[in-house]
């Protein structure tokens, strides 16, 4: 039996407040109706076990990917992120001590230090991967680099459940329920878990515990970040004999796969000057360096030396980064975010003109354009969002509800005809319900108040959400008697939440 501790839940709470429930989606209003009896809800999570509470199928969307194809992606209903998050927080620190010492660098992706509602307080780990890497192929004469097919999707439960319970032997009740919870996730199957939240780095690189000591007892160096593994060796026949050995051992104690397409051997030689040591990559180091100059957090950091030199540099940043034959994530992301950081609205024009080659970072992209957009810059922005109402980068389902969601907020993008048959033309209620409270659709919300109970719960807690701007006697007496009847408890949070703050 295990339940959920305070420190645990008020840790979900601020994570998500600061962070988020899922990297690839909008936060939702339901965490606001949670914030506002955030005592309630502990009680009500703290009272029982945690294989009581109910638990859904999380939301699945697909997202392009910079070379073609999609992966899915996942939102867990609101109660569910919260109860993961909390999990994860209570196992986070065992998981860290059985991991191999950091100051190795082998397991260098997101070392857990868990403070002020993050996970990953140290940082992502990337920089010690390269470091470590670089290091290695000045030792060695090769390496070969692989990693895991579909990582996230095909971890094997029962393998994470022991992996946790090898930590710390205390955890076991834990870990029983992180299978379990996962389980009902999946509606049964016993494998993956969801791809956003960042409790799920968490538990991947519990799995990973056992590999990296694997790996070490072979006789070859090696270092790892997530799944992309690199293994060093004077001897290319020795690689190959641990690659043997990885996949069988992968696939008989975890049941994961090698991915063959990304397994290459080359001499340290040819890896330094493919990875390290070319024009692309230099580029990408200078381009990386020059957005640090705008890091409010480094230690030389005056705003005072830029004066308007920031939108320039940050409009070459994106022009290079439009320039490459493909999205290159890290670097578009590190531009996006540099201007989000410092409200630099110069790059918005870029973004959306360039549309479908940014469709991949359309998350990133999109809380950019919240945080630059006042009513003036709307009325500017508006001709590039009517432009791309048709842009097939919308057919993909994630991209289409970003937009939809950015759209429906303001009213100066709503009085568009094609902007407002994007967002009500589509199938997304909860943008709809977005739409209704920018505009005061009320006869939108009136239509769908007598079908909501056909409706799933995000549709359901989407209009209960509308509802604030019906009359106060009507939407009182509807949410009252909806209260009543409904027998979902996050239901009935949002409805006393928008009662009290409509």
């Amino acid at each position: 039996m295990a339940i959920l501790s305070e420190a645990a839940l008020d840790f979900a709470k601020k994570h998500i407040e600061r962070y988020y429930d899922s990297d690839f989606f909008p936060k939702s209003a339901e965490f606001q109706a949670l914030w506002h009896q955030w005592d309630e809800v502990k009680k009500e999570l703290m009272s029982k076990n945690v294989s009581k509470i109910w638990v859904t199928p999380p939301r699945a969307m697909t997202i392009v990917k910079p070379k073609g194809g999609f992966r899915v992606v996942h939102q867990l209903e609101p109660v569910d992120a919260v109860v993961y998050t909390a999990l994860a927080y209570e196992a986070a620190p065992s998981i860290e001590a059985a991991r191999i010492d950091p100051a190795e660098r082998v397991a260098c992706s997101y070392r857990f230090k868990v403070a002020d509602g993050s996970f990953f307080a140290g940082g992502s780990g990337w920089t010690d991967f390269e470091a470590k890497t670089t290091e290695l192929l000045d030792q060695f004469s090769h390496v070969l680099v692989t990693d895991i097919t579909d990582f996230y999707n095909q971890i094997y439960l029962h393998r994470l459940n022991n992996a946790i319970e090898s930590s710390n032997p205390a955890l076991k009740p834990f870990a029983a329920e992180i299978e379990n919870f996962l389980l009902t996730l999946n509606s049964k199957a016993s494998q993956g878990v969801p791809v956003g939240p960042a409790a799920s780095i968490v538990m991947s690189e519990a799995v990973l515990i056992d590999v990296d000591h694997f790996l070490r007892s072979q006789g070859v160096a090696h270092t790892r970040y997530v799944d992309d593994i690199r293994l060093f060796s004077d001897s290319p026949r020795d690689l190959q004999r641990v690659l043997e050995k990885l996949t069988l051992y992968l696939y008989e104690i975890h049941r994961l796969t090698v991915s063959s397409e990304k397994t290459q051997l080359h001499t340290s030689a040819e890896f330094t000057a493919k990875h390290f040591h070319n024009h692309y990559e230099d580029e990408k180091s200078e381009l990386r360096d020059s957005l640090e100059e705008f890091n409010p957090y480094a230690d030389d950091y005056d705003e005072s030396d830029f004066d308007d030199e920031p939108d320039d540099e940050l409009v070459t940043a994106i022009q290079r980064v439009i320039n490459y034959e493909h999205l290159d994530l890290g670097l578009a992301r590190s531009v996006i975010r540099t201007a989000r950081r410092n409200s630099i609205d110069v790059i918005a024009q870029y973004l959306l003109e360039h549309f479908d080659f940014f469709a991949p970072v359309v998350n990133d992209v999109v809380l950019y354009l919240h945080e630059v957009t006042d009513s003036p810059m709307a009325h500017a922005l508006r001709p590039k969002l009517e432009a791309i109402a048709n842009s097939p980068a919308l057919d993909t389902q994630l991209v289409r509800f970003w937009i939809e969601s950015y759209v429906a907020q303001y009213p100066e993008y709503m009085a568009s005809p094609a902007l407002s048959q994007l967002v009500y033309g589509g199938t997304n209620i909860d943008n709809q319900a977005l739409a209704a409270i920018t505009t005061k659709n009320v006869a939108w919300v009136r239509s769908h108040k007598a079908s909501i109970y056909n409706l799933g719960g995000w549709g359901r807690r989407a209009v209960l959400h509308a509802s604030r701007i019906l009359p106060s006697d009507e939407r009182i007496h509807w949410l009252k008697l909806f209260s009543g009847n409904s027998p979902v408890l996050l239901d009935r949070w949002v409805a006393k939440w928008v009662q009290e703050t409509a």
